[in-house]
């Protein structure tokens, strides 16, 4: 079938597309790391450098990566070394973002999978009643639809949603509510069983990182924070739990 024929993802496989990228970046930061504490030995140098075809006399600027994954040869004249992979923690930083990123994502996608029903008089939220709309946007509208409610959809709603959409708690909580969800951060713990109030602190905390880490450098002091590939990986983990209970709440 064709690109164009193809039946649009539904949020959580979005969702699940989307997360796979931060899993990958956890996963090529595992295999880089590097863990040899020397540079390749001369003969191991001259095996290399014959079975790669580089000239005797090159083959002094051979070296080499070596993890639990991959044993990676720099050829002479690379622009990178072994000291470039012994820190892990700018991909595991960028699949936090991305990681993020999937999250709000995620919830944006699933609000404007559930908002057609509410869009009735009888049926809509107060939140919902609430997102703001001017003149010229409605004009644009009755110009432009006959069904006035795809373009409330499209031109309105969808704008709005997305631009709330984040991972923050509060955001989430919003978002929630807005699809007539009450109580929507103790619902999330019941659906994920878990303690009260731990999706909200884990969303705070979660949060917190990806704005550290996009608008700080994740800067501690003089250097940077600590941050290993199992952490990302349970975060990643509870990310993929909340969204989940997010489907679940909201479904009809």
């Amino acid at each position: 079938m064709s690109p164009a024929g193809r039946a649009k993802p539904t949020a959580l496989q979005a969702f699940e597309t989307n997360v796979a990228d931060a899993r990958h970046l956890v996963g090529i930061a595992q295999a880089m790391t590097n863990t040899r504490a020397r540079r390749m030995r001369r003969e191991l140098r001259d095996k290399v450098g014959e079975a790669l075809g580089v000239p005797v006399k090159q083959r002094d600027s051979l070296d080499c990566l070596q993890s639990d994954h991959l044993f990676v040869t720099f050829m002479p004249g690379a622009g990178l070394s072994r000291s470039d992979f012994d820190d892990a923690r700018p991909l595991l930083r960028q699949a936090l973002v991305a990681a993020c990123a999937a999250g709000e994502t995620f919830l944006a996608d699933r609000a404007m999978e559930r908002v057609g029903p509410l869009l009735s008089a009888q049926q809509s939220t107060a939140r919902l009643r609430g997102i703001p709309m001017n003149l010229g946007c409605w004009l644009e509208i009755d110009a432009r639809y006959e069904r006035k409610k795809w373009g409330l959809r499209g031109l309105v709603i969808e704008p709005y949603i997305r631009q709330e959409a984040s991972t923050d708690p509060t955001k989430v909580g919003f978002i929630l509510s807005l699809l007539g969800v009450e109580s929507p951060m103790n619902k999330l713990d019941n659906a994920r069983g878990v303690s009260k109030g731990e999706t909200k602190a884990f969303l705070e905390q979660l949060t917190q990182r990806r704005n550290k880490i996009a608008h700080e450098g994740d800067r501690v002091g003089r250097g940077r924070a600590a941050l290993t590939s199992s952490e990302v990986l349970a975060d990643l983990e509870k990310l993929t739990s909340v969204v989940e209970a997010i489907q679940k709440v909201t479904q009809p």
